[in-house]
């Protein structure tokens, strides 16, 4: 059998992308196995990461991704304030986020995640054509905005403090 290098070397370890994998598909589908899964591949390898150092960052990687909350911001609009408020959704950096943005006439379950699905076609805002940004954060929706500094201000306070960022 062959070995599986933990250490990224030059490419990224197999075991941590897998893993880093695992957990977005876990987030956008809700399947607890896929959850499961990548915590053991985590947890059997924990115990190596303070070995490698630089060489562990995937692993890191993977790891911000198992403590921090997947958070998926849904833009639904085709005006000037749709790309204001992709624009302030994107802007802030984070392992953990991705953004959508969609026409409303894209915004129908079969081209959402099945987490999302349920959720943001039947929204009375989305229906009356409005552009509007919809926080969802641990399979949990925020109320929807509708102006791009109030989803700046909720994303910041989404956010854990990034030691970089100043």
């Amino acid at each position: 059998m062959r070995r599986k290098p933990f250490q990224d070397s030059p490419t990224p370890a197999g075991n941590s992308v897998a893993a880093i994998a695992l957990l977005r598909l876990h987030a956008y589908g809700n399947d607890a196995g896929l959850r499961g899964k990548a915590e053991q591949t985590i947890e059997v390898i924990a115990g190596l990461a303070a070995q490698y150092g630089l060489f562990a960052a995937t692993y890191g990687i993977a790891a911000v991704h198992r403590s921090h909350l997947h958070t998926q911001i849904v833009i639904v609009g085709d005006d000037q304030l749709a790309d204001r408020l992709h624009a302030a959704a994107v802007a802030p950096y984070s392992a953990t986020k991705a953004v959508l943005k969609l026409t409303a006439n894209r915004a129908v379950p079969q081209n959402l995640p099945p987490a999302l699905a349920e959720t943001i076609p039947q929204l009375p805002a989305i229906k009356q054509g409005k552009t509007v940004a919809v926080i969802c954060s641990g399979f949990t929706c925020q109320p929807p905005i509708f102006d791009h500094d109030e989803l700046a201000r909720s994303l910041r306070q989404l956010s854990p403090v990034n030691p970089l960022s100043g």
